[in-house]
């Protein structure tokens, strides 16, 4: 974002008439005093095994600052509020798009005003740079509501909308402020907490986003040689002809299967295990990063449609089985997978299927990634279901368009699961 432009300046000084209202000052800070110091203390209550004295807090457009004094009265010594107007002495000026404060100063950070950002992305992105590794997000927000007419941002999806914004942190709970579902004092209905992950930071500094990551001449290859030739058909035959958007499009299918290799990576991963060869991007991919890595890839599917070329090149480190996740859940060859990439059939129930299948075969620090997280997949509901039940958390990212146009997600837990 260039802070420079006038289309940002116009933003700035809308935002700054809400707080300099001087009626809304007025109530904020007579009747509304202390009713919202209690509402904020209530809130924060939900953290009282995580904050302590010496919590370094955060508080993004805390406006007259009872957030900031909420956490004050609980006997936390370091707690700053920022808006674009200070109220000293709780509140200073500053731009929760470009923070003045240095990497990791913050153990745990409070926002309600997500919906007032010109760019969430950002916004976001500097939250996870001031935050502590093993520090704590939490964000409170208002689900399908435009509030007023400084409502810039508006959440329809939590997932999509919220948790993708996310590089280096996992989302550890979705769920309603109240239990009735009801608004809370500050007329928020959803909230999230986040935690920032020492692995997830060192991927995103080490290689950045699926977006941003280099892909290497191997890696291009395989995707020119495998995928690049069945992607071009799809956009035929989605009736994709447009140059720009066909080079777009393509452009961010390209990374996927690399990037997968660099969660690989930073996780030490040396028995992978995939469900949907299909024609072999994936797999051989993987099969790239196990060949420098001394590490192995297990792979399933029903059809076998591997590219002959790779299926050669690769046969020391790529294991085909022409057969579903049932048969690789008895093979007593198949253990101790510290990877599963599970991308099969779409239908609802398939994913869980194929998770039950293999519960035995997991390491004790498994990373589990599903393909097709969206909506128009009945496999998005056993997804949701899945991480919904991670204790350690989840995360949701955005792999851009398909071929055929619609926008596609991954999701990523760390959980080694148990059957109920």
């Amino acid at each position: 974002m260039n802070h420079n432009d006038k289309n940002y300046e116009k933003y700035i000084e809308h935002q700054s008439q809400k707080t300099l209202d001087p009626l809304k000052r007025k109530k904020w800070l007579s009747e509304e005093w202390d009713s919202k110091i209690e509402g904020f203390t209530n809130e924060f209550s939900k953290f009282s095994k995580f904050l302590n004295k010496d919590t370094k807090c955060l508080c993004l457009g805390a406006r007259t600052g009872q957030e900031v004094v909420a956490l004050k009265n609980m006997g936390i010594d370091s707690v700053v509020g920022i808006d674009i107007i200070s109220n000293e002495p709780y509140v200073i000026k500053g731009d929760i798009h470009s923070l003045q404060f240095d990497d990791n100063s913050f153990d745990f950070v409070y926002t309600n005003i997500i919906d007032h950002s010109i760019d969430p992305k950002k916004m976001i992105s500097e939250i996870e740079r001031v935050l502590k590794v093993g520090g704590i997000f939490f964000l409170q927000a208002q689900l399908g509501l435009n509030q007023d007419e400084y409502t810039v941002f508006e959440i329809t999806n939590p997932l999509y909308d919220i948790v993708t914004l996310f590089d280096q942190s996992f989302c550890l709970a979705i769920r309603h402020v109240n239990n009735d579902q009801s608004f809370n004092f500050a007329g928020m209905n959803i909230e999230f907490i986040f935690r920032k992950d020492e692995k997830l930071s060192e991927l995103y500094e080490k290689w950045g986003t699926i977006a941003t990551v280099e892909l290497p001449k191997k890696y291009n290859e395989l995707w020119e040689q495998i995928n690049l030739p069945i992607q071009t058909k799809k956009l035929d035959t989605a009736n994709i002809l447009e140059e720009e958007k066909r080079s777009t499009i393509l452009t961010g299918l390209k990374k996927r299967a690399y990037y997968l290799t660099r969660i690989a990576e930073i996780y030490n991963s040396k028995n992978i295990l995939e469900v949907g060869t299909a024609e072999g991007w994936q797999f051989f991919s993987f099969g790239e990063y196990a060949k420098n890595n001394s590490a192995s890839v297990t792979s399933c599917d029903p059809r076998d449609v591997r590219n002959k070329k790779y299926t050669k090149e690769y046969e020391g480190t790529c294991h085909y089985f022409q057969n579903t996740s049932k048969l690789l859940g008895t093979l007593s060859e198949v253990q101790d997978i510290d990877l599963f990439y599970i991308d099969g059939l779409h239908d609802e129930n398939t994913v869980i299927t194929d998770l039950v299948n293999l519960l035995d075969k997991q390491s004790n620090s498994p990373v589990w990634i599903f393909d097709d997280f969206d909506a128009r997949f009945g496999c998005a509901k056993d997804i949701a279901s899945i991480i919904a039940s991670s204790p350690s958390g989840f995360k949701v990212w955005n792999v851009g368009l398909t071929a055929s146009g619609f926008p596609s997600h991954q999701a990523m837990t760390c959980e080694k699961y148990k059957t109920k």
